[in-house]
């Protein structure tokens, strides 16, 4: 409901500036980047479940204090318990659906996991189109409340998870006892994929949630409730079509897929590109194009990228690996907003929007590299 919505809301309801909201999201990001490693062995150690419970918390509390956040300092501690909730969260979520998977099945269930995902996120972005009110703050903290209860919906849902899967993992007798990081960054294939996935989700997902939102409501001048409709279609349409490309996928190699990724995206971004040289609906519904492309990069990358680094893990140290994973995320998270609220602060949102065109592709020599390491004798 919210993830679209926080920049614009900090801007227009709070009077902060885009550039603060850029560095502040980037700030979240390097917090979770701080707590990703510790995070990780704490599920190795005690097992996901209990890391999982504790994340629900803290996100639910979090996401009620953005409906009352009214100066700086507070704004910056929300953010941060936030992104410490959502730390817990998903590393340990990724363990738990890695554990009760067949090794071959695991692209097929991330795949249908990320379709439910958005699903929620789909919904939830519409609700939130239809609740937010131009130039109303009552309307955003109305928003922000049902978006903390969510998680103590789910909370109560994992208190009812009753599978060894959620539990510590216990080594057989000719498996180590424990596992470090250093463990993980041995493997080579493992550090490439590290590094292409870092430079894919800075210059693909990094700016969506920051950047594309005030480039829609400033730059374009449309009006917010356009950002529901733009990230509904990219949502519905994974829901859509990802059973489609899980079966197209069967045909091809992990690393052919995500060399995909990096063109589809680019290909979204220039229909970002395109929408100020339009009238102002054919610009919405430009980005609404876009965001229906980037889907289809989305739905290849999400069964394809967490599967190929879990093949790669042996299971004492999942927990450290799904860390790396979001690892990826959090620097990402850091590039892409504050890239986008300079740049976007600066009034060069075109150039903005070609460097993200162009940097989605770099990743490219990476993957094939990979793919080479692991098609030689």
């Amino acid at each position: 409901m919210t993830l679209s919505l926080l920049i614009v809301y900090l801007h227009d309801m709070r009077g902060f500036t885009t550039s603060f909201g850029g560095l502040l999201m980037a700030w979240g990001a390097f917090v979770g980047i701080v707590g990703s490693a510790p995070l990780g062995a704490l599920v190795d150690r005690v097992g996901p479940k209990i890391v999982m419970v504790l994340g629900l918390v803290i996100s639910a509390f979090s996401g009620f204090g953005f409906a009352f956040v009214s100066t700086k300092e507070i704004v910056v501690i929300v953010i941060t318990l936030f992104a410490i909730g959502n730390q817990c969260i998903w590393p340990a979520q990724m363990v738990i659906l890695t554990r009760v998977t067949p090794e071959e099945d695991r692209s097929k269930l991330f795949g249908f996991n990320f379709m439910l995902m958005n699903l929620g996120l789909g919904v939830g972005g519409l609700l939130s189109s239809l609740i937010i009110r131009e130039n109303s703050l009552f309307s955003y903290q109305i928003m922000y409340l049902i978006d903390g209860a969510t998680y103590l919906l789910f909370l109560f849902i994992i208190f009812g998870l009753d599978t060894p899967h959620a539990s510590r993992y216990v080594a057989k007798a000719n498996e180590p006892q424990s596992g470090s990081y250093r463990e993980l960054f041995q493997n080579r294939k493992l550090t490439y994929l590290s590094i292409a996935g870092i430079i894919l989700l800075t210059f693909g997902y990094g700016p969506l949630q920051s950047g594309l939102p005030i480039y829609a409501t400033q730059y374009l001048d449309l009006a917010p409730n356009w950002l529901g409709i733009i990230f509904g279609v990219n949502t519905f349409a994974i829901v859509a079509f990802q059973p489609l490309v899980l079966k197209i996928l069967e045909r091809y190699s992990k690393y052919t897929a995500l060399v995909s990724v990096a063109i589809i995206w680019a290909l979204s971004w220039l229909a970002v590109g395109i929408s100020p040289y339009l009238s102002l609906v054919m610009s919405g519904i430009a980005l609404c194009i876009s965001q229906l492309i980037f889907a289809f990069g989305e739905m290849v990358h999400a069964p394809t990228s967490p599967a190929l680094m879990q093949e790669l893990t042996p299971e004492h140290i999942r927990g450290r690996a799904s860390a790396l994973i979001s690892l990826q995320w959090g620097i990402s998270g850091i590039a892409g907003p504050a890239l986008a609220g300079i740049m976007i602060g600066a009034h060069l949102e075109q150039l903005w929007v070609l460097l993200m065109a162009v940097g989605v592709l770099l990743p490219i020599p990476f993957f094939l590299r990979v793919k080479a390491m692991s098609t030689s004798p």
